[in-house]
Formats: C-alpha cells, structure tokens, sequence
C-alpha cells in the first residue's frame, strides 16, 4: 500500500473516510497496544487524533483499494473470535491479550503478516502524522513550509540550475 506524503494528506481536500464504529473501536485499541506513552516525554496519545488522522489518510485511496483495507481490519478485528481462541474481538482483549495477539499476526501466515503489518502502519501513521508528537524525538517539522520550499506534487524535482 502507498500511501501520498502527510503534507497532501493533511492539505487534502477530499473529506475525511467515515470509519464505522469497529474500525474506530479496533485503531484506538491496536493505538493503546503500540503506543504506550504513559510515563515517556512522547504527547499523550490520547491527545493526538490518530483515528481522524487515519480516515483523512484512507480518504486518498481508490475505492476498490480502500475496500481491501476495510477488509483486512475487520479480518483481524474478528480473527481472535476463531483464529486466535479468544472468542470475542481484538477490540475486546486487554491490552496484554492484544500485544500477544499481534505477536503472532506478526509471525502467522503470509496473510496474517501483511495484515498485521498494514494495522501497524495504519496506527504510527495516525500517531507520528501529528507534528507536535514527532517533534518530541527530533522531528523539527515540515522544514520545506519554513524553507519556502515550493510543493511539487509528484512532478521531478528540478535538475541543476533549473528553477523550480
């Protein structure tokens, strides 16, 4: 999956996927299982909008794709039901039961795996997208917007003694 950079995302003009209740359920709770901020100099991720920055992400896909990605969430939202014994949603698990839970999507089946990988993303999209929560490792933000740096879009960068 490719996703554009975080500054068309953020600019984007098209409105924001309008995730069902589970999918927001499931990325706030996959969020609390990765992103233990508690007790870190990192911003409170309650304090960071990771499921609205994921829907204003999915909202650049194409539609059949963002369909499969609808459709691999919801596969390992309720793959702990049957696949994972647990008999109830991933949303469902404490957190503990959750990391275990993604442990071994994350070593399961080639499925499992780029499913698990996509749920990942997905989330440190939604948490690191956020200029404020990146700027706490370092990230001194969008340096081309300071730098007067002219947005592009996918065109090449111009070559040597060209302007841009």
């Amino acid at each position: 999956m490719v996703l554009p950079t975080w500054g068309e995302v953020a600019s984007a003009s098209t409105s924001p996927v309008d995730l069902t209740r589970e999918e927001r359920e499931l990325l706030e709770r996959l969020s609390e299982a990765m992103l233990p901020t508690e007790g870190t100099t990192l911003k409170p991720r309650s304090d960071v909008p990771i499921v609205d920055n994921v829907a204003r992400a999915l909202s650049l896909l194409e539609e059949p794709i963002l369909e499969q990605v609808r459709l691999g969430l919801k596969l390992f939202d309720y793959g702990a039901v049957l696949i994972g014994l647990h008999f109830t949603r991933f949303a469902n698990l404490s957190v503990q039961r959750r990391i275990d839970y993604i442990r071994r999507w994350e070593n399961g089946i080639e499925i499992q795996r780029g499913v698990a990988t996509l749920a990942k993303k997905l989330v440190c999209l939604g948490y690191w997208g956020d200029v404020d929560a990146a700027r706490a490792v370092g990230f001194p933000g969008p340096v081309s917007v300071e730098g007067g740096v002219p947005n592009l879009g996918n065109a090449p960068m111009p070559g040597p003694g060209e302007a841009p």
